[in-house]
């Protein structure tokens, strides 16, 4: 189950005094702490919004969308954060319909 469920380890640039922030423990350089998601908001045009968060979108292990965000946090890239149901639908992959 271990093997399923890591995602790591990442190497990951930053300090506590940089943009993406992370703080190393001095003795063997493991990171404590760090921002998990990330988000660039554009008030003025909501579909060319911009966000990340680690390690992907899904919480399914088998899914491929369990650790498909894990490179673009780690680079300090984005995927589009789209708002309108026009670009919502233009890049919807599959729609997953819950009925009770």
């Amino acid at each position: 189950m271990r093997a399923r469920i890591n995602v790591g380890p990442i190497p990951k640039d930053g300090s506590e005094f940089t943009p993406s922030q992370s703080l190393p423990r001095v003795t063997d350089f493991r990171q404590l702490n760090g921002p998990s998601a990330r988000m660039v908001v554009d008030v003025g045009n909501w579909d060319n919004s911009r966000a990340v968060n680690h390690p992907g979108q899904s919480g399914d292990p088998d899914s491929p969308h369990y650790r498909d965000l894990a490179p673009l946090w780690r680079d300090g890239r984005y995927f589009p954060l789209l708002y309108t149901r026009k670009a919502v639908e233009a890049a919807t992959a599959r729609l997953i319909v819950l009925s009770p």
